[in-house]
This record gives structure tokens, sequence and C-alpha cells, in this order.
């Protein structure tokens, strides 16, 4: 795999932080704060608030996805294993991507993820909590493949299981 690492850098003389040749303004976000906010939404509109961070998570999945496709100028599964390597580089850290499977033929896949920023700071749940990387990653695709595809979250480290795992199926 290869080791590259993904710089940021602050602008100076102004309150941003860029990342990559594009210079993709980025903030930096302690995990615990995110998770914070996903409980007090889900303490505010119930079932609802997984929806919300879906939505959310498609629409950022998608906009990470066209910068990254001109940054790399990658393709197809090229494009997910440096989407693996990007997002657990330093610097970045969101997860670790285990496994990802996609089969277009047969209209499925999956993603496994270890070390989900999200799972690892929520806490014991009896349910998966990764919404924003379960849609993250249905944008990712999406824009990346030019399909439509719908996500679950299958297995949740959050629940007790060893890894996360995002389950795809065309729509």
């Amino acid at each position: 795999m290869n080791e590259q690492v993904y710089e940021i850098t602050r602008v100076e003389n102004e309150a941003r932080i860029r990342m990559l040749e594009a210079g993709i303004r980025v903030i930096i976000m302690r995990a615990g704060t995110f998770v914070d906010l996903q409980k007090h939404i889900e303490a505010i509109l119930g079932d609802d608030a997984s929806a919300l961070f879906y939505g959310a998570g498609i629409r950022a999945g998608r906009e990470s996805a066209k910068v990254l496709l001109e940054e790399w100028k990658e393709r197809g599964v090229e494009f997910l294993k440096k989407l693996g390597e990007f997002y657990q580089s330093a610097g970045v850290g969101w997860f670790k991507i285990e496994d990802i499977n996609i089969n277009f033929e047969k209209e499925n896949g999956h993603i496994r993820v270890k070390q989900s920023f999200i799972a690892e700071e929520y806490g014991k749940s009896n349910q998966p909590v990764c919404h924003f990387l379960c849609g993250f990653f249905s944008g990712v695709l999406q824009e990346a493949f030019g399909e439509k595809l719908t996500c679950e979250e299958v297995k949740c480290t959050a629940k007790g299981d060893q890894y996360c795992e995002f389950k795809f199926r065309r729509y």
C-alpha cells in the first residue's frame, strides 16, 4: 500500500486550513464533538436523526468524491484503494477500510471498516450508529461509479461487532 501522507497546511494570514492540491478548505474537529452533536440531534429528533445524518453523509460523500476524482485521476478499483489510504492517513483518520467488495453485475456489495471515528466515540449501542458514514460511502460510490446506490450498516463496533459493515445495493 502506498504510504503517502496527505498534509494539512494553514493558509498564512487567513482562518483557513487547506488540504490537497485543489486547496480544499477543511476543519479539524474532535471525533467526540461530532458524536456529541449526533447524540444531541438524536435526543431531539429520535429515529429521524439517522435519516438526517445519512442524507448529510450522501452529500458529503458526493462532494468529496468529486474532489478526489479530480485530484487523483483514478477510477474504479484504483480509486477505491486510494480512498482507503486517504481516509486512514495522518491528519484525516476517519476509519480504516478492511475490505471492499462491490459487484455491479449482482447490484450489491459491502465495505468493512475498522476504527470508525463515530463508533469508537459513541460508546455501547443496541443498533448501528455510523449513519453519516453509511451515507458518505453511498455518496462516494454514487459519484465515482455513476450508480444509484443505497446503503445499510449491518454491523457496528458500537454494538460489539468486530468491524462496521456497510451493505450496498443498486436501486
